[in-house]
């Protein structure tokens, strides 16, 4: 997790510049907004997981419904700032979603040289 957050900040300060030069920091505020909601998504995620999975009988169900609640108040809270802060609002789809990718890669990436070890 240490590695995906510091991709994370590094992608977060380009952000911000390449859009201070363009002269829309704005934009560049609200994908680095972005990337900070999916930082807070996954920690909350792996907070989650350890207590349902640490507790005397895990539930499949408590961890779903934590999920969606999380996934529903995150979605929420970003449509809300994408619609009030329009046109530069829409950063923070741009920064939640370049969140996820750097994560999925973080993940993935490690496995597939492992596979590729084995054979």
């Amino acid at each position: 997790m240490r590695r995906a957050t510091a991709i994370a900040i590094a992608f977060g300060v380009l952000a911000l510049m390449v859009t201070g030069a363009l002269d829309r920091l704005l934009l560049g505020v609200f994908i680095a907004g972005g990337l900070t909601l999916g930082w807070v998504n996954a920690r909350l995620t792996w907070m989650s997981i350890v207590r349902i999975t640490d507790a005397e009988t895990p539930s499949k169900q408590k961890l779903a419904l934590s999920s969606a609640s999380r996934l529903i108040i995150l979605t929420g809270l970003s449509i809300l700032v994408a619609f009030l802060t329009r046109p530069n609002g829409v950063g923070i789809f741009f920064g939640l979603a370049l969140f996820q990718l750097i994560l999925v890669l973080h993940t993935v990436l490690p496995e597939v040289k492992g596979l590729r070890q084995q054979s």
